[in-house]
């Protein structure tokens, strides 16, 4: 794959997993192996309160293809079947659903130097369609996306974005929600090993005058 710039995906994404990721009152349980012939084996039980579900995941890397398999407790099975390179620099993501086929998407990922393009469309009649496209480089970016409902004929979202990125600190601005709101995130680490980091969001819906600031922080001793 090329080493131009991220997914729109990607575009404040540091931030928002510093902010969002870690924090939860969850437990949860893993147990992980891995067998001689590559197959990787996941076991996982969560406590919500007082509800508990788990779920058994595999994964299997052959060649330029990866597969993964997952199991709920309520009896449903993901899969997910990666290819890269089945173009150059392209990467095809099938994923299915059972009993919930209705779910099932195929996506398309395309890495240029200085572009990157994504392409999902759900395997249904009328599927949902979602592009996006990156253009810059990993240093800085400039992005959009956009979604279309083949039913109604009509656009579902289209957002904008734009981030720069440095080896200690990274920046974003979005415009989404159709336009309708703003959301700017800075991230700082404040060592050079990158064991502590300092974040800030704001975010602003512009027809309802809604305001949200957060702040938060990342070390490790």
């Amino acid at each position: 794959m090329s080493k131009g710039p991220g997914l729109f995906a990607d575009i404040g994404k540091k931030a928002k997993d510093l902010l969002t990721r870690d924090y939860q009152t969850d437990q949860k349980f893993t147990i992980s192996s891995n067998t001689l012939s590559g197959v990787a084996l996941t076991s996982t039980v969560v406590k919500k309160g007082v509800v508990h579900a788990a779920h058994v995941s595999t994964q299997y890397k052959y060649r330029n293809s990866l597969f993964d398999l997952k199991i709920d407790t309520d009896s449903s099975v993901m899969t997910t079947i990666t290819i890269t390179e089945i173009l150059p620099s392209t990467k095809a993501i099938a994923s299915f659903k059972v009993p919930d086929y209705n779910s099932s998407k195929l996506e398309v990922q395309y890495f240029h130097d200085h572009a990157t393009v994504t392409a999902t469309a759900a395997l249904k009649q009328n599927p949902l369609v979602d592009i996006t496209a990156t253009l810059g480089s990993p240093t800085i970016s400039f992005g959009a996306e956009a979604g279309y409902d083949t039913t109604s004929r009509s656009f579902t979202k289209y957002n904008f974005g734009i981030s720069v990125t440095k080896p200690d600190k990274c920046a974003s601005i979005i415009l989404g929600d159709k336009a309708d709101s703003i959301k700017a995130s800075y991230l700082q680490h404040v060592d050079e090993s990158k064991r502590s980091a300092a974040v800030g969001e704001v975010y602003r819906r512009f027809s309802t005058n809604e305001n949200v600031i957060t702040v938060g922080g990342l070390y490790f001793g």
